[in-house]
């Protein structure tokens, strides 16, 4: 059903990207950079976190936020988006000499899809897309020791690591806002707005550290709807007039 769902999201961006072309087609194509931030917008991955405590590891925060930077693409009728995700799950409490569990990820994916309204000031809009996500727990010490305890037992302060990786499928609506605001670096500044639900594809997927899986620590839970806010900015010259062929 997930392979299905992937070959189906694949295909949209093929069918996305053949109808921008054609839209583009004596056209300005308007090209950008955007910034977004991103989060989860429900508690998740109880199980694994109730897991790390009861090792009496401090585990990381229930919120799983990301930082976006994509590069923006639009027609009069389409738009998409190739994206550098950075997500962080970490830990922010202050305890000391008590092991943290610090989760983190980097993707890679793109999304795009039709604009239903196009007007002045609003762009709404339908994202499709998949990213390919790696993830990383690290389990740190956190503690103090003297020199002379590290050289005797060196591998005892060293942080435990392990790595999952997944392929991520998402499609929601999202909402542009038009400042119109001109200046010499730019031709347009937009804030914008995506509601986008999130489904894993590869199903779950097991930890690993270089040469170990580990057999009973539960897997990344990352299906959820994801709230994504942040400004995408249109610098000068950067629209392009496409001439295709009929």
């Amino acid at each position: 059903m997930k392979i299905k769902l992937l070959f189906c999201a694949l295909l949209a961006m093929l069918v996305i990207e053949v109808k921008a072309q054609q839209d583009s087609t004596f056209r300005t194509f308007k090209q950008g950079m955007a910034i977004y931030a991103e989060f989860g917008l429900l508690p998740n991955n109880k199980s694994m976190r109730d897991q790390l405590d009861r090792l009496n590891i401090k585990p990381f925060t229930s919120m799983m936020g990301s930082f976006v930077l994509a590069r923006r693409m639009e027609g009069q009728k389409w738009f998409s988006e190739g994206r550098i995700i950075l997500m962080n799950s970490t830990n922010y409490t202050s305890d000391k000499d008590v092991p943290k569990a610090y989760l983190g990820g980097l993707g890679f994916g793109m999304d795009g899809g039709p604009k239903l309204v196009n007007t002045s000031r609003w762009n709404v809009l339908i994202p499709i897309g998949v990213d390919v996500m790696f993830y990383r727990l690290k389990i740190r010490n956190n503690g103090s020791a003297t020199l002379s305890q590290i050289v005797q037992n060196p591998g005892a302060y060293q942080p435990v690591k392990l790595f999952t990786r997944n392929i991520n499928a998402h499609a929601g609506i999202g909402v542009d806002y038009k400042l119109n605001t001109r200046s010499r670096i730019n031709d347009a500044v937009y804030i914008s707005g995506k509601a986008t639900y999130h489904l894993p594809v590869l199903g779950r997927r097991d930890w690993k550290s270089e040469d170990v899986t580990v057999s009973d620590l539960s897997n990344l839970k990352l299906n959820q709807v994801y709230l994504q806010l942040g400004l995408v900015f249109f610098p000068k010259n950067s629209g392009k007039m496409w001439h295709g062929m009929h």
